[in-house]
C-alpha cells in the first residue's frame, strides 16, 4: 500500500487519461444517439405528415372519381403507391431499425407500445384505402385517419421525451465525469507541484550534504566524490593537488575558544576561495585541512597559487591586533597524472609535502 501511494502523482495521472478517454467515448456516444435519436423523431414526423397527405389524395380521389370513371386511369398522383410503400417500409423501420433510412430501435416502452399500435392501426389504414378505391364511402377512412393523426402525435410525443431524458441523462454523466476530471486534475497539479518542491528541498539537501556549514566550501564528503571522479575517468593531463594545514590553531581555541578559532578557520577558507578564483577545486578536507585541486594544472598553477594565498594571509595578518587571531598554516602541493598514477597516491603524496612543511616551519627540519 504504501509502494502504491508514493506513485500517487502516476496513479492520478492514469484516472485523469482513463475519464479523458471515457468522456471522449460518452460525448461520441451521446452525439450519435441524439442524432439517431432526432432522426427517429423527424420520421415519426414524416409518417404523421404522409399518412394524412396520403388520405387526402385518397379522398379527393374517390370524389373526383365519382364523377369521371376514367380519373384514376388519366390521373399523375393517384393512387399514389409510392407513398404507401414509402410509409410502409418506414413504419417497420421504426419497429425493427432495419430499412433504408438508417433508423435505430428507440429502447422505450412508451414508444414501442405506440409504434406497435401504429402498425395495427396502418394495417386498418391500407385496408380502408383498398375499399375506398374499390368505390366504398370514405368517411370511415378518414375517420380513422383523424385517430391514426393522433396516435402517431402520442408517438412523437413518446420518442421527444425519450429523448429528452437521455440527453438529460448524457448531461448528468458529463457534468459528473467532468468535475471529477476538474478535480483530478488539480489534485495533479498539487501533486505536481509538491513533487517539484520536494525535488528543490532535496537538491537543497543533496548540496547541503556537500557543503562545509562554517566555511560554505565543499566538505570532506564532496572532496572524496572528486577524488572517486578522478578516479573513475581520469583524463590523460596532469593534475595540481594541494593541501593545506593551520598551525597553532589549537592555541587559538585555548585562548580564545572555539568561535575565535572558527572565525580563524573561516577567515582562511574565504582567502583560499578567494585565490582559486573559481578556476580549481577548494574543499575543506578536515577541522582545520584543506584540499585544492587543479585539474590540467601544473607547478607554475601551483606556486601562482600559493603565492596568491600567501599574499592575501600577509594582508588578513596586517590588521590583526591578537597574534592567536592571526592565519598560519602549511602547505605542499604535487603535480601527477591520475591516468598513471593512483588519485589517492596523488593526495597522499601532496599530503606528506605538506607535513615536510609544517615540520620545517616549526624548526623540526
Amino acid at each position: 500500500m504504501k509502494r502504491i501511494w508514493e506513485k500517487k502523482e502516476y496513479i492520478a495521472i492514469g484516472i485523469i487519461v482513463l475519464l479523458f478517454f471515457y468522456m471522449s467515448f460518452t460525448s461520441i456516444s451521446a452525439i450519435r444517439m441524439l442524432q439517431g435519436n432526432a432522426r427517429v423523431v423527424n420520421y415519426v414526423g414524416i409518417v404523421r405528415g404522409a399518412t394524412q397527405k396520403l388520405i387526402k389524395e385518397e379522398i379527393m380521389g374517390w370524389y373526383l372519381s365519382q364523377n369521371d370513371e376514367s380519373f384514376a386511369a388519366e390521373s399523375e398522383w393517384y393512387p399514389n403507391d409510392a407513398l404507401v410503400n414509402r410509409l410502409e417500409s418506414i413504419v417497420i423501420e421504426l419497429q425493427t431499425g432495419v430499412g433504408p433510412n438508417g433508423l435505430v430501435v428507440l429502447q422505450d416502452k412508451s414508444f414501442l407500445s405506440n409504434m406497435r399500435l401504429v402498425n395495427a392501426h396502418w394495417d386498418e389504414i391500407k385496408m380502408l384505402i383498398d375499399e375506398v378505391r374499390a368505390g366504398a364511402d370514405p368517411e370511415e377512412l378518414f375517420a380513422s385517419s383523424q385517430a391514426y393523426f393522433e396516435l402517431v402525435n402520442d408517438t412523437v410525443f413518446s420518442a421527444e421525451s425519450y429523448s429528452e431524458a437521455q440527453v438529460d441523462r448524457t448531461y448528468i454523466i458529463l457534468v459528473l465525469v467532468s468535475g471529477v476530471f476538474v478535480v483530478l486534475i488539480i489534485t495533479g497539479l498539487v501533486l505536481y507541484v509538491r513533487s517539484l518542491a520536494v525535488k528543490r528541498r532535496a537538491d537543497i539537501l543533496g548540496k547541503i550534504a556537500y557543503v562545509d556549514t562554517l566555511t560554505r566550501l565543499d566538505n570532506r564528503a564532496s572532496c572524496e566524490r572528486l577524488i572517486v571522479k578522478l578516479t573513475s575517468s581520469p583524463e590523460d593531463k596532469d593534475i595540481a593537488v594541494v593541501m593545506f594545514d593551520m598551525n597553532d590553531l589549537k592555541l587559538t581555541n585555548d585562548f580564545l575558544g572555539h568561535k575565535g578559532g572558527d572565525r580563524v578557520i573561516a577567515a582562511f577558507a574565504a582567502i583560499l576561495k578567494e585565490a582559486t578564483n573559481d578556476n580549481g577545486f577548494i574543499g575543506r578536507y578536515g577541522g582545520d585541512e584543506f584540499l585544492a585541486i587543479f585539474e590540467d594544472g601544473d607547478c607554475a598553477c601551483a606556486e601562482a597559487f600559493l603565492q596568491k594565498v600567501s599574499e592575501k594571509v600577509e594582508d588578513f595578518n596586517a590588521n590583526q591586533v591578537n597574534n592567536l587571531e592571526k592565519i598560519r598554516y602549511a602547505a605542499g602541493y604535487t603535480i601527477a597524472n591520475p591516468s598513471e598514477r593512483n588519485i589517492e597516491d596523488i593526495v597522499h603524496e601532496a599530503d606528506n609535502r605538506m607535513y615536510q612543511d609544517k615540520r620545517k616551519l616549526k624548526g623540526l627540519i
